[in-house]
């Protein structure tokens, strides 16, 4: 499998752990603190709500970077550049502060390696919100090489966002790739699920087969394990027993 195919990962909870009840509270406090001289908290952070809503429904032909900064812009009061260095240092000050959140996952690094060891074209495919600094920084907090991989999405480079067909056919023509000749290895039914509506084989780590939406499910291309599972579906996994 993967002499022929693109291995598409998602990273948050996938290629890297997630605290999501930490997370969840501290990155827009952090947000908030980063633009508090321009809006208040109680308002800043409805803003903030709205604007990542808009963005994952993005139908323009911005990228998910330059329509998050047109829409604060326009919703704090103030220029695109301001907004542009707000965000900046959210994305290299504050947001480096989080790194408790994400704690590595050695499986998962274990994966990547055997897979780059295999020739296998490698791809970060996650939800593209943020900017391209994030990315790379909870690659790199997930103990991987970013050389590893060909690709990884950002917000300055997409124009779609998951849990959208339309990403994944994004991520498809950025790669000039066929869906029949890549994966999908992520955790979460809903976002990374859709991929098998497009013929996308999807791996889901420590998912329920009763948590995936019946419409995803009834692709026939949804597989559920633990990375022992993933490596063996991958076609990597090494023999647990050896000859002398």
């Amino acid at each position: 499998m993967t002499e022929r195919r693109t291995v598409l990962w998602d990273l948050d909870g996938t290629l890297i752990g997630l605290r999501r009840r930490t997370f969840a509270t501290l990155m827009p406090a952090g947000a908030a603190w980063v633009f508090r001289d321009l809006a208040p908290p109680h308002r800043f952070l409805p803003m903030l709500r709205r604007t990542l809503r808009d963005v994952r429904a993005n139908d323009t032909d911005h990228t998910n970077t330059e329509l998050m900064l047109r829409l604060l812009a326009e919703r704090v009061g103030t220029s695109r550049d301001v907004v542009a260095a707000r965000l900046a240092r959210l994305s290299e000050v504050e947001f480096v502060r989080l790194r408790a959140c994400f704690p590595p996952s050695p499986a998962a690094v274990a994966t990547v390696r055997r897979l780059t060891a295999s020739g296998a074209r490698q791809v970060v495919a996650t939800n593209p919100l943020w900017p391209r600094s994030t990315v790379e920084t909870r690659i790199r907090w997930g103990g991987h090489d970013l050389a590893s991989f060909v690709f990884a999405t950002s917000g300055e480079t997409m124009h779609r966002a998951k849990p959208r067909l339309d990403f994944y056919r994004e991520v498809l023509d950025h790669l000039g790739a066929a869906a029949g000749e890549c994966v999908m290895v992520g955790n979460d039914p809903v976002t990374d699920g859709p991929a098998a509506h497009l013929g996308i084989p999807v791996f889901l780590l420590g998912a329920r087969s009763t948590g995936i939406p019946p419409a995803v499910a009834r692709t026939g291309l949804i597989t559920t394990g633990d990375h022992s599972a993933l490596r063996r579906w991958l076609g990597i996994e090494e023999d647990s027993c050896s000859s002398s």
